[in-house]
């Protein structure tokens, strides 16, 4: 009843406001925990969407079209088509990465990595490396938030389950399958992780664009590993990527030395990830700017 509550509020917030639902300074890194931004996050985005500009929602719209094209017609959609040309053609040429003894190297290496700058930045008083490090982790809990939430009222099967042909069961078949399901919260984890961290710290182009080539390539195989539909890692891509891009923009806050970070548009060359359709799937793009 009190999110019922809280989104009627939103809803009857006067168009004309300076700032949108839940956004403006004391929704920021320096004056709130990370914990109650991901609670407020959760809310803000949709909440926010009637401000949303003509390139957002082109932008939502393309990415739309191409998790649809991959998963329409529902009884045997072109990912799950895919799914099965990669065991014919490529299980035999390719080895397998997303292995027993690789995930756990990931996950732990990711964990001790991000948590451990975070703590020695905290405990050194650099603030913009615990800034940095805190609006990734808020980025990965949002992401995760929305992952679940779909993932568990879709139920969507995975490639090793069922007849293969990626069937939509409900709630109870998507506990069934777990980890299996849409979207992929391995994409989601890892997207929102990197475009946060880039999208924050700014590192030149050449290091984005190795650093969303590794990423994407993590989450290709992925899929060629059958862990998930094409369109499962795509939605979940995607999912990260937005999250961490509207995190870092509505909740960094500026600090001294870097007056304006939090509002400034990116500087310099970046490089933003784009859905690129292909005849018979699709599939992401890096595209650089300078």
């Amino acid at each position: 009843m009190r999110l019922l509550a809280l989104l009627l509020a939103l809803a009857a917030a006067p168009a004309g406001a300076a700032e949108g639902p839940l956004l403006g300074p004391q929704f920021r890194w320096s004056e709130m925990p990370v914990l109650q931004r991901v609670v407020r996050d959760v809310v803000a985005i949709p909440a926010n969407a009637p401000r949303w500009s003509a390139g957002d929602w082109a932008q939502l719209a393309l990415w739309s079209g191409a998790v649809g094209a991959l998963m329409v017609p529902l009884d045997d959609p072109p990912d799950a088509r895919l799914d099965r040309w990669m065991r014919e053609e490529l299980d035999p040429r390719l080895p397998t990465v997303w292995n027993d003894w690789m995930q756990p190297l990931l996950w732990g290496g990711l964990a001790v990595g991000s948590l451990g700058s975070w703590w020695w930045a905290a405990s050194t008083g650099n603030d913009h490396v615990a800034q940095g490090c805190s609006l990734m982790g808020e980025a990965l809990a949002v992401s995760q938030v929305y992952h679940l939430t779909l993932k568990l009222a879709l139920g969507r099967d995975g490639p090793s389950d069922g007849d293969g042909t990626a069937d939509i069961k409900g709630p109870a078949n998507a506990i069934r399958v777990y980890p299996a399901g849409t979207p992929s919260g391995h994409a989601a984890t890892l997207f929102s992780l990197t475009t946060a961290g880039l999208a924050y710290f700014r590192p030149p182009a050449w290091f984005q664009a190795l650093g969303y080539g590794v990423t994407g390539g993590l989450v290709a195989f992925h899929v060629i590993d059958h862990r998930h539909f094409l369109s499962d890692s795509v939605w979940g891509a995607a999912m990260g990527f937005y999250v961490a891009q509207w995190v870092v923009k509505n909740r960094a806050s500026p600090l001294p030395g870097d007056a304006g970070r939090a509002e400034r548009a990116p500087g310099g060359g970046h490089v933003v990830v784009v859905p690129l359709a292909f005849p018979g799937g699709a599939g992401l793009a890096l595209v650089g700017r300078g």
